[in-house]
Order: C-alpha cells, then sequence, then structure tokens
C-alpha cells in the first residue's frame, strides 16, 4: 500500500538521477489470421518504478525514433514523435473500460504453471523456464449474436531474478482494471502467475470457434493460432533522471483529429512485455 512518505520519496526520486533498468529486445508477431500482417518491433526499453519509456528503434510496427512514456505504471501512455515534435496522449484505464463495457463472458478457466529443466543464457544472464497454460471459454456478443471460442494460451517464460522484483513492482503499480471480474482475472493470470523478470518469451495463442450461430451462413474456420516472441538481447541497469521520462517543452499535444488514428496505434502497446507491455 502507497504512503504519504512513500510519496515523498518518489517525488525525489524523480528530481534525482536513480538506477534503471535498460534493455534492448526483439520482438515478432504472426497469425495465420489473413488480414493480421507480420509484425516487427526493435526497441529499447527503461523502466524505474512507476516510470518507464520505449524507444521504437526498428521494424515496421512503429515510425523509428518514436517513443512512449508512463509516469504512472502505464496508466497514462505519452506517444511521442520527434519528428513532428508532438505528442499524444491516450489514457489505458478508458480503454480497459471500454473492454469492461463490451458482453464478454468468460468461463471454464483453469490455469497451470510448471517449471521446465532448460535453463537458457539470455543476454548473458542464466534464466529459468517457466510455462504457464491457461485454457478457457469465451463469448463475444456482437449485436444479438454470440461468438463462442475455446481459447488456449501457452506462455513460456525464460525469467532471471538478478534485477530484484522490477517485474512486480512495474506491473503491481499499473493497477488497470476493467470492471469485468472474469477478464481482469484472466489479465492478472497472464501478467502475474510467474515471477521474476522475463528476458526471453513466447506467447502461442489458439482459438477453436464451438459451433457456427443458429442460421448463420458464414463460414467457420475450426481453429486459428497467434504466435508471439520477444526476447531481450542486453540488459543493465543505468543511471537516468526526470529528462528521460519528460516531453521537450517544445513539443506540441497533437492535433484532436489525429487521436483516433493515434489510439489504434497506441493499442498495441498493451500488449508489450513488460506490456513489451
Amino acid at each position: 500500500m502507497k504512503t504519504n512518505a512513500l510519496a515523498i520519496v518518489l517525488l525525489f526520486a524523480a528530481q534525482a538521477a536513480s538506477a534503471a533498468v535498460q534493455y534492448e529486445f526483439h520482438q515478432t508477431s504472426h497469425s495465420d489470421i489473413d488480414q493480421n500482417a507480420p509484425a516487427e518491433l526493435v526497441g529499447r526499453a527503461t523502466i524505474d518504478g512507476e516510470r518507464s519509456r520505449v524507444d521504437f528503434l526498428g521494424g515496421d510496427a512503429y515510425p523509428p525514433d518514436t517513443y512512449v512514456i508512463s509516469t504512472d505504471g502505464s496508466r497514462t501512455l505519452t506517444f511521442v514523435d520527434p519528428v513532428r515534435k508532438s505528442f499524444t496522449q491516450f489514457n489505458t484505464a478508458n480503454l480497459a473500460a471500454a473492454i469492461g463495457s463490451t458482453k464478454i463472458e468468460v468461463s471454464n478457466l483453469t490455469s497451470n504453471v510448471e517449471k521446465l529443466d532448460d535453463q537458457q543464457i539470455v543476454a548473458g544472464i542464466p534464466t529459468n523456464h517457466y510455462r504457464l497454460t491457461l485454457n478457457y471459454d469465451m463469448s463475444v456478443t456482437f449485436g444479438s449474436m454470440p461468438l463462442r471460442q475455446t481459447v488456449r494460451t501457452v506462455i513460456d517464460k525464460w525469467t532471471t531474478v538478478s534485477f530484484g522484483d522490477v517485474n512486480e513492482m512495474f506491473l503491481a503499480s499499473s493497477g488497470v482494471h476493467t470492471g469485468n471480474p472474469k477478464v481482469d482475472e484472466l489479465i492478472e493470470l497472464e501478467a502475474t502467475k510467474i515471477k521474476g523478470l522475463p528476458l526471453k518469451q513466447t506467447v502461442v495463442v489458439t482459438t477453436t470457434n464451438n459451433k457456427r450461430a443458429a442460421g448463420s451462413q458464414l463460414p467457420v474456420v475450426a481453429s486459428r493460432s497467434s504466435r508471439r516472441e520477444m526476447t531481450i538481447t542486453n540488459i543493465r541497469e543505468t543511471p537516468v533522471d526526470g529528462s528521460t521520462f519528460a516531453v521537450p517543452v517544445s513539443y506540441r499535444k497533437a492535433d484532436p483529429l489525429q487521436k483516433e488514428a493515434a489510439a489504434q496505434t497506441q493499442v498495441q502497446v498493451l500488449s508489450m512485455e513488460p506490456k513489451a507491455q
């Protein structure tokens, strides 16, 4: 629980240099859904308590040299474009509330964590391999038509505790909830069930359509899958100050007409670890 004393400490920490965890990473994603093109992202992330910054260095997911910062555990994300000298703010709580307001039902949720034997060296650091398997049924209603699917998510993480509880502190500070208890339980399981900072991670999601809706003539694909992989290539502790997580004073807020297009891009960040994240 946060206290007034802790708030004062954080205030001073924001004004003085401190040691943050910084790492470079490479992330790819692809799916067998036709309209979902493969995506690649090369970036550099900096985490210091509730403060974070992700610089997009390459790939096709974001324009190179743009970055996103947060000072409140990713509850508010600020996307910065140095080329246009502009920024756009995005409230993740609003997105979470929108998800919670949709007609999503999660049932028959089961989870299992196992520790595997392969202890890989990632970015020069020994890791422990854990696998989290989630199985559940999900129903999403579009108008009066429910779409029912069985979902299997397999998350492999190669983690380290060499950097303390930085991952747990960051996730605990974000605290964004949809208001749908089952959806929130699912998000929490994915984020916190495996302890330690993941230096390598794969997420494979397989969805299976249970049956065609009554009276529907739409073709049904029995099963589809998507895969996301993230590997940290270099990690270290580094001194930072408040300017790392601040928008330059000369930058302007983006035109409101650009917000809708920006939001469609910004949502992708929510899936990064650490929701890269």
